[in-house]
C-alpha cells in the first residue's frame, strides 16, 4: 500500500484503514508495529496531504470507518471534497516542512516551486517530497498542465506604442 511512501508510513495508513474507531498514538504504534516516534515523524506530512486526521479522540484515516454509522455520514479527504489542485497540496506539504524564510524563496530548491510562476509538478520527482507529491497528484486527479491553453476574451486591443503616434 502506498508504494511510493516509506514502508513505515504505509503500515500506519494500512492500520488506520482497517480501524473501526479513532486510535491513540500508542495503540496505532502497537497495531502498525512502528514506534510512536515514527508516527510523530510522519504525522505532519500525512495530515498535510489530508490522508489522516488527528484530534482529541486520536488518529483516523480521512475516510469513513467500516461501520454502519459512518457509511451514512461519509468522511473523505479534502482533495476529493473540493477542487483541490496539486499546487494546494504542495502548499500544504511545504508549509509543514520549510521554515518561513525558505517558503516561496526563488533560490530554495523546494520553496521555489511556489514562487511565480508556481511549478508544483517539478516536486513530483524531488527525492525529499516526491513520494508525497505523487500521492497528492493521484488524490487530486491532477492532469498535466502542459496542454492547457490561454483564452483571450473580448475584442482585440487597439493600442500602439507612443513612439508610433504622430503629434
Amino acid at each position: 500500500m502506498l508504494s511510493d511512501l516509506p514502508p513505515t508510513a504505509g503500515r500506519i495508513v494500512q492500520t488506520l484503514l482497517t480501524a473501526e474507531r479513532h486510535l491513540s498514538q500508542c495503540e496505532l504504534a502497537d497495531r502498525a508495529n512502528v514506534s510512536a516516534r515514527t508516527i510523530r515523524n510522519y504525522r505532519d506530512r500525512l495530515e498535510a496531504l489530508d490522508l489522516i486526521r488527528v484530534d482529541e479522540n486520536g488518529y483516523r484515516l480521512a475516510l469513513s470507518f467500516q461501520t454502519t454509522t459512518e457509511r451514512c455520514d461519509p468522511v473523505v479527504p479534502t482533495h476529493l471534497e473540493e477542487n483541490q489542485t496539486l499546487l494546494d497540496a504542495a502548499d500544504s506539504l511545504l508549509e509543514t516542512l520549510l521554515t518561513p524564510d525558505r517558503y516561496g524563496d526563488p533560490a530554495d530548491p523546494l520553496g521555489s516551486a511556489l514562487f511565480w510562476p508556481p511549478d508544483p509538478e517539478r516536486l513530483l520527482e524531488h527525492p525529499m517530497v516526491g513520494p508525497e507529491m505523487r500521492l497528492a497528484a493521484a488524490l487530486s486527479a491532477t492532469e498535466s498542465i502542459e496542454d492547457n491553453q490561454s483564452v483571450r476574451m473580448g475584442s482585440p486591443l487597439e493600442q500602439q506604442p507612443l513612439s508610433h503616434t504622430t503629434p
